[in-house]
């Protein structure tokens, strides 16, 4: 995974394509920012966020059956900390799709996105070589 010239350390996980792996991601999460001067609720935001992609990414991404792979970035500057998920999955652009009304439609499906949009400063996303990347940045400031 490709870090920024900004980049003061990374650490890196790579997940199996099961629901059980969130406690895994949650403990890795939890080890690397307690070193860091957020708060609770940076460190919760952050922790909801990935719970939700890491959760799309298995239930929309691949076959039920499959035993693909999910590699999770967590890269640290002076400004910002980054969460990039990349994945062999059907390609999927999730900030392609429209925000749902939530007052006129509370039907299932993209209110996970809106949540990410939400809790974080900046979204990206690319296919690259068959793989989705999709980066997500929380500020500090914010």
């Amino acid at each position: 995974m490709a870090t920024n010239e900004n980049t003061q350390w990374s650490k890196q996980i790579q997940l199996s394509n099961k629901t059980s792996e969130c406690n895994r991601l949650f403990e890795f999460l939890a080890n690397n920012l307690q070193q860091l001067p957020v708060t609770k609720e940076f460190r919760h935001d952050l922790k909801l966020v990935s719970e939700e992609l890491l959760a799309n990414i298995i239930k929309h991404g691949y076959d039920r059956d499959s035993d693909e792979k999910i590699d999770i970035e967590l890269a640290v500057d002076k400004n910002s900390v980054r969460l990039t998920f990349t994945d062999s999955a059907r390609a999927f652009n999730p900030l392609e799709r429209n925000d749902p009304d939530i007052l006129n439609d509370l039907s299932e499906g993209g209110m996970g996105i809106m949540l990410v949009k939400s809790l974080t400063d900046e979204q990206s996303y690319m296919r690259d070589n068959d793989l989705n990347v999709f980066t997500v940045t929380k500020n500090y400031n914010t």
